[in-house]
């Protein structure tokens, strides 16, 4: 007798090859988990609304001297503006509940590179970097909505964003022209062989 180990579940095989690319742009995006990590990081995965999934991305708010990262506190104070959190809690395990669950428009960058330990070493990959915030609402950046100013940054941010590729890929310097070589010889040639 056969057990059963699959039922055909359309949804699910209509997810395969449908096109989601995985590329720097900007999205509107749903914080599925918030999370600090290691007390340097505050780590991310979001959700956008065609489905995609963006794990791991990180923002360092403390170097590792034990010093602030002062890019990071900036950037993880845009997205509490745009969330319209005040403060920034973690439970336990390191989760931050005012911030699972909301919603923001975020410009990511998509990084290819090189894995370097484990068992996959040497292959390729690819993480997100997390490029500027703004209202799931207004699409306005904090700065644009204390200046009322209209939304712009997000859309130039995420127009003019591109990959970024880290991943070293042997040798590209230019291969070196080789030299012209002339073996007609010349009608004045004497080589004093005598035959």
């Amino acid at each position: 007798m056969n057990t059963t180990m699959f039922s055909y579940n359309q949804e699910m095989a209509t997810q395969i090859g449908g096109g989601l690319q995985y590329v720097s742009g900007g999205y509107d995006l749903k914080i599925t988990r918030a999370q600090f990590v290691e007390n340097k990081f505050l780590e991310f995965d979001f959700e956008e609304k065609e489905g995609r999934k963006f794990n791991f991305v990180s923002i360092n708010y403390q170097k590792n001297d034990g010093n602030p990262n002062e890019f990071g506190w900036k950037m993880i104070n845009a997205i509490m503006g745009c969330v319209g959190a005040q403060t920034l809690t973690a439970d336990q395990q390191g989760n931050c509940p005012e911030l699972n669950g909301k919603y923001l428009k975020g410009v990511l960058q998509r990084i290819n590179y090189t894995k370097t330990s484990g068992d996959k070493a040497g292959e390729q990959g690819f993480k997100f970097e997390f490029k500027l915030p703004a209202s799931i609402s207004t699409g306005k950046t904090v700065k644009e909505t204390l200046e009322n100013k209209p939304a712009e940054s997000f859309e130039k941010c995420a127009a003019s964003i591109e990959d970024k590729d880290e991943a070293p890929r042997g040798n590209f310097s230019q291969p070196q022209q080789a030299q012209p070589q002339h073996n007609d010889v010349p009608a004045d040639f004497d080589d004093d062989i005598p035959f």
